[in-house]
Order: structure tokens, then C-alpha cells, then sequence
């Protein structure tokens, strides 16, 4: 059949001639999808980024972002990204998600007064409050004071980091320190109640794994303590080994501020 006689055809038959255009439309499109959705694309580095700026800027990458997770962390900032899957210069092909990790900023933790209470006494204290120090075995005024925390297997975090290797996160060994120094901090009658907000770290050092099995000695010493902002040397050892080591910067606030 001529073009001529399709076309009187079609002019005869608009609603077929309309069918037909929108299939072949159609079909284009599809087409096109399936061509773009074939493209690799390079993944891009989020970690640091906040969820939604991150979200934005895949999507204009052509990838997707699904969260995986949500996870307490010292060191990043609420709503920032910490960890990815893949790892960024892998590719995927486009219109694939991104698996990430999302921080919900250091852990919250009201530290009750334990000072002139024993060693017992303290450390169920602290236990009902949420830190992550198994003992207190010594506090000298609110200079110096040493904890320890018992690695077990049975630890949440060992199911994942990594498997088939279970080995204690660093971020972790940093917030325990922290914690053992914000109990430090808070020793003194008019800091009682308070807040410890970790500031910042410096010299921070991780010098050996932690594994199940290990005791960590935890150590914190007050080395300024001014109004509200303190500074506090930190390690974790193993058999006397350093694991990890800090120098972290606090601002005490009230709990309600």
C-alpha cells in the first residue's frame, strides 16, 4: 500500500490514526528508558554529605539513595552520611540505589554525679544511664579517672564489621573514651547534671585492632577545664598496648539547653 493510500486511510480512521501515533510514541520512550537505564554510571563520594544534599546530588548522577541504616556516631554530625555501598568510583548502572549509612550524631547521655560512691555503685549508675563502660576501677577528684570495657562476641556491631573478622569499630573505641571522660568532667557539684558536647579531636590514633576477647583500659585525663569548655587526654589499652588514643575537646551545657 502507497503512502498516499495509508494517509486517506488514517484521515478516514482518526481514532486508529491517534491509537497508532501514541503506540509508536510509546514505544519511543520506552526505548529510550531502556537505553539510559543500560548506561553505567560512576559512583559518586557521599560520605559527609547531609542525606538530602546527597540525595539531590545523585539523582542528578542518575542513581537513587536508600538508607540502610541509622547509627550514633562521635565523630559526624547528625543527618550526615558515614558509610556508603558502593564504595565511591564503583559503578551502577543507572537508576540503581546507592546504599548508604546515616549518622545520628554523638550519643546523648546524661551522666549522673558518682562522686564519693563506690566503685560498685558507680558503675551501675552509669550502666543504667546508657555509658558504655562496663567498670570505674578509679577516679582521682576530676583529674584523671580509668575505666574498663569487656569486648564480648556478643557485641551488636561485631555482625557486620566484618564478617568473618569481627573487629571493634575505632569510632567506637573513641566514643567509649568519651564517655569515661565526660563522667570525668562531671564530677564537680556544679557540673552536675550537665551535658558533655564533644567539640572536636585532635591526635586522634588508632594503633591496633580490638577484637572479642580483648579488655579495654580506658584512661582520661583532665588537661583544661575552663567555664564551659574542657579539653581531655584519652587511650584505650590492651594488655597494656595503646589501641587508641585522643585528644578531645568538650562544651558542658545544661540538659536543657
Amino acid at each position: 500500500m502507497s503512502i498516499p493510500k495509508i494517509l486517506r486511510f488514517l484521515g478516514q480512521n482518526a481514532l486508529l490514526g491517534v491509537a497508532l501515533l501514541l503506540t509508536l510514541a510509546a514505544s519511543a520512550v520506552l526505548t529510550m528508558r531502556v537505553v539510559l537505564a543500560s548506561r553505567d554510571v560512576a559512583v559518586p563520594s557521599l560520605a559527609g554529605r547531609v542525606l538530602a544534599d546527597a540525595t539531590v546530588f545523585a539523582a542528578h548522577r542518575g542513581l537513587a539513595l536508600r538508607v540502610e541504616g541509622r547509627r550514633h556516631d562521635p565523630a559526624v554530625p547528625a543527618d550526615r552520611i558515614v558509610a556508603q555501598e558502593p564504595p565511591p568510583g564503583a559503578t551502577l548502572k543507572a537508576h540503581r540505589a546507592v546504599r548508604v549509612w546515616v549518622s545520628l550524631g554523638p550519643r546523648r547521655v546524661t551522666v549522673p554525679p558518682v562522686e564519693g560512691e563506690s566503685a560498685r555503685t558507680a558503675r551501675i549508675a552509669l550502666e543504667q544511664s546508657g555509658v558504655p563502660v562496663d567498670r570505674v576501677v578509679e577516679i582521682d577528684g576530676d583529674r584523671f579517672a580509668a575505666g574498663i570495657k569487656n569486648v564480648t562476641f556478643n557485641e551488636e556491631f561485631f555482625q557486620g564489621h566484618f564478617p568473618g573478622h569481627p573487629v571493634m569499630p575505632g569510632v567506637l573505641q573513641i566514643e567509649a573514651m568519651a564517655q569515661l571522660a565526660g563522667v570525668l568532667l562531671l564530677r564537680k557539684l556544679e557540673h552536675a547534671g550537665k551535658i558533655a558536647y564533644l567539640l572536636s579531636l585532635d591526635s586522634v590514633k588508632l594503633r591496633r585492632t580490638v577484637v572479642p576477647g580483648d579488655q579495654l583500659r580506658l584512661e582520661a585525663e583532665t588537661v583544661r577545664l575552663k567555664n564551659r569548655i574542657a579539653q581531655v587526654n584519652t587511650r584505650a589499652l590492651v594488655d597494656g598496648q595503646v589501641a587508641a588514643e585522643a585528644q578531645i575537646k568538650f562544651m558542658l551545657v545544661d540538659a536543657g539547653e
